[in-house]
């Protein structure tokens, strides 16, 4: 009876002469992911949208300004009945803290509102990966955090004004302004980049 494969042939691996096939392994040992096809399985040709390159300079800058303010006010010797001032510190570690969020958050905006357009000409929209439709409100949710704890802390600089106990948070109000501000803005960077996403979402 005739094989149901030629000779010298396996029905897995083709022609028997050549080696079989194993999964391709990186230095570690980890399985290498198929040409084509990210880390997450997700493909290569999808639009991730903007490099996190800025939101990490800004950090980065955040943090060698507070860096910065911190050696100030330990060398600083205040006066009798005085406090540090700790506006600076405040808005330094805000940043550094905030900074990769709010930056991303714009990014976001910028991204959607673009890809709103693209599509508004007609031109082809590469798919995005499903984290990338949810990040603005991680973002948004952390950097409207940053915001409220500038605005207390500007809430306890009036509070020590009035109060007559100097805490170096006074005056108070700059702090409260920046951090509502930052709030607010946030909030509706949030709000604006929801509508538009839901907007390309209605669209297909």
């Amino acid at each position: 009876m005739s094989s149901e494969h030629p000779r010298g042939l396996a029905p897995e691996h083709g022609d028997a002469d050549s080696p079989p096939s194993f999964p391709r392994l990186d230095a570690e040992g980890m399985l290498l992911e198929p040409a084509g096809t990210g880390a997450d399985g997700s493909s290569a040709t999808q639009d991730r949208g903007r490099s996190w390159l800025a939101p990490c300079l800004v950090t980065l800058l955040g943090l060698a300004l507070f860096s910065q303010q911190l050696v100030e006010l330990i060398r600083m010797s205040p006066a009798a009945g005085q406090a540090r001032p700790m506006g600076g510190p405040v808005l330094t570690a805000a940043l550094a803290l905030g900074g990769f969020s709010m930056t991303r958050l714009l990014q976001l905006l910028g991204f959607v509102t673009a890809r709103r357009r693209r599509e508004a000409a007609g031109q082809p929209l590469r798919e995005v990966p499903w984290q990338l439709e949810d990040a603005h409100s991680l973002h948004a949710v952390w950097v409207i955090g940053v915001g409220a704890s500038i605005a207390l802390m500007g809430l306890l600089g009036l509070w020590s004004l009035l109060d007559g106990q100097p805490s170096g948070l006074e005056p108070g109000w700059p702090l409260l302004l920046i951090g509502g501000a930052v709030a607010l803005l946030s909030r509706v960077a949030w709000q604006r980049t929801t509508a538009v996403w839901a907007a390309l979402g209605d669209e297909h």
